[in-house]
């Protein structure tokens, strides 16, 4: 499996290539033009020159890669505001967009505990609210988190509209077993392995091995929409074929937004994928809180809540007291 670590000649970024490198991996990393090669190049690492924000670049960085470890950012409290911008919120953004398109399976974003704000006035975990503090860095890594939780949500808000809307197709037959985990779960499942007593430099599955079907999956959300559930299906193979010829298409035609059918979300949709997570049951004390149907509770009522505030916001009333509907974007139907 192939790693991306980006900002890889800077202060966390050079430590996170090292133990990388100590364990065997061969990182493929992204420097800036201008920073030192000359370590890196010794120790064997792949490497690719660019701006985080330059989508040719990530593009070219990101073939093949499995992982993305992304330490890049712009720091310290002073400077123009459109340079903090740049890097920590729009190269953020084309950094995940690319990633979804290359079939990328985790991507890890480094933030900061700045976004709780610098003073928290005591002790804060990570359910502090997000507070911007007077400087382009702390409002730069506020933006970046807000943007990474909007791109998250958006994945299971795309789901949940295609099943309301009678659009949903099964991959397959929908016997297939699918990765899931609630993120209160991954973030419990983190903060155990960096306390854990032996757990330097071994790796650990955070998933929920409550066995789950894309069926299941579907007809839960289906059910909590209250929306008839899916029943149409699309051989397997099928789909990722489409997929494929999509990318290419998109690729040849040099379109800047993923295709509407990639193979990324048809795999982890349609494919196969039951982990076990026994080593992190054993050596963290891992154990998963949120079951399917807990997850998808909470999950529909986000949906559904920010739905309404977004139809809210939408109709407003115009100047000369005509009530405007909200515009459709280029994906909606009537």
């Amino acid at each position: 499996m192939t790693v991306l670590v980006t900002g890889a000649a800077g202060f966390l970024g050079s430590h996170v290539t090292d133990l990388l490198l100590a364990s065997g991996e061969r990182p493929r990393v992204l420097i800036r033009p201008g920073d030192g090669r000359g370590p890196l190049e010794a120790a064997g690492a792949d490497i690719y020159t660019g701006d985080i924000g330059d989508r040719a670049t990530i593009g070219a960085a990101l073939r093949g890669v499995d992982r993305v470890l992304h330490c890049a950012a712009r720091t310290g409290p002073w400077g123009p505001a459109a340079d903090y911008e740049r890097t920590n919120v729009r190269g953020l953004e084309t950094l995940v967009t690319a990633a979804l398109a290359a079939g990328v399976r985790r991507v890890v974003h480094v933030s900061s505990i700045t976004v709780h704000g610098n003073d928290v006035g005591g002790q804060a975990d990570e359910t502090a609210p997000l507070r911007e503090e007077p400087n382009p860095y702390s409002r730069s890594k506020v933006a970046g988190e807000r943007l990474l939780e909007r791109l998250i949500r958006d994945q299971f808000a795309r789901l949940a509209r295609m099943i309301e809307r009678g659009q949903m197709i099964m991959f397959g037959r929908g016997t297939n077993h699918l990765p899931l985990i609630y993120a209160r779960d991954a973030a419990r499942g983190v903060v155990l392995a960096s306390a854990a007593n032996g757990a330097e430099g071994r790796p650990y599955l955070l998933v929920n091995d409550e066995p789950v079907t894309q069926r299941d999956f579907l007809r839960a959300i289906a059910a909590g929409l209250g929306a008839p559930a899916p029943t149409r299906h699309l051989p397997y193979r099928l789909a990722t074929l489409a997929g494929a010829i999509a990318e290419d298409l998109g690729r040849l035609a040099g379109r800047r937004q993923p295709p509407p059918v990639m193979r990324y979300g048809i795999q982890l949709l349609g494919g196969e994928n039951r982990f076990i997570i026994s080593r992190s049951r054993r050596e963290l004390g891992f154990s998963p809180h949120v079951d399917l149907a807990e997850g998808v509770r909470h999950s529909v009522e986000w949906y559904l809540g920010a739905s309404r505030a977004a139809e809210r916001a939408a109709v407003h009333q115009r100047a000369d007291g005509r009530i405007e509907a909200p515009r459709r974007g280029a994906g909606d139907t009537a």
